[in-house]
């Protein structure tokens, strides 16, 4: 169990979209307004985690053709995330674009992130805590993934809010919300050259 625990918690350390998207909220918003995002993420996590439990990402694993139209639909949406932080340049200019980053963009971007597939296959099936029961298994380990998850994404959202109240000039801010795009755009380039 400590193990698995410690697996959760070193990879919500790597920065992948949905963090990356949580962060820059915190540094373009505030707290408040984060919190709806962040929701909308464990909720998706959530969603993919049981559908690594129930076998349904494993039939996605199966059809190349499949696992491409994902990548290529998640890969639409990471990249339209990208292009609203390029937008954002001053608090007074993404409050108006604000009311489009919601619960449902966390829940989608978690639901189409290939990174979070992953992750899910890599933690539900590896680290065995009771090989003769799966079903309290796999209660257990969505119990100590949610208590890592929600307060590790409240971090990231906090260190972005964090990040703000440095009052970052506008230059500044420009290039950090240019550096978190640059990572979503690795992301799928990355996603894109590692397609099997």
């Amino acid at each position: 169990m400590l193990t698995f625990s410690l697996a959760v918690t070193l990879l919500m350390l790597t920065p992948g979209p949905a963090v990356l998207m949580i962060a820059n909220i915190g540094v373009n918003f505030d707290f408040r307004k984060g919190v709806p995002f962040v929701f909308g993420v464990i909720v998706g996590a959530n969603i993919v985690a049981l559908s690594v439990v129930l076998g349904i990402a494993s039939v996605i694993n199966t059809y190349t053709l499949l696992r491409l139209i994902l990548l290529i639909i998640s890969s639409i949406f990471i990249f339209y995330l990208a292009v609203k932080i390029l937008m954002q340049n001053s608090a007074e200019e993404t409050t108006s674009n604000f009311k489009k980053i919601n619960f449902y963009d966390g829940l989608v971007l978690q639901i189409l992130n290939p990174k979070n597939y992953i992750v899910q296959i890599t933690l539900f099936s590896g680290f065995l805590i009771w090989n003769d029961n799966f079903i309290l298994e796999a209660f257990i380990k969505l119990v100590i993934a949610n208590m890592i998850w929600f307060p590790m994404h409240l971090l990231w959202l906090i260190l972005g809010v964090t990040v703000k109240k440095m009052q970052l000039s506008r230059k500044s801010l420009k290039i950090l919300n240019m550096v978190m795009a640059g990572s979503l755009l690795s992301f799928i380039a990355m996603a894109f050259f590692n397609f099997e």
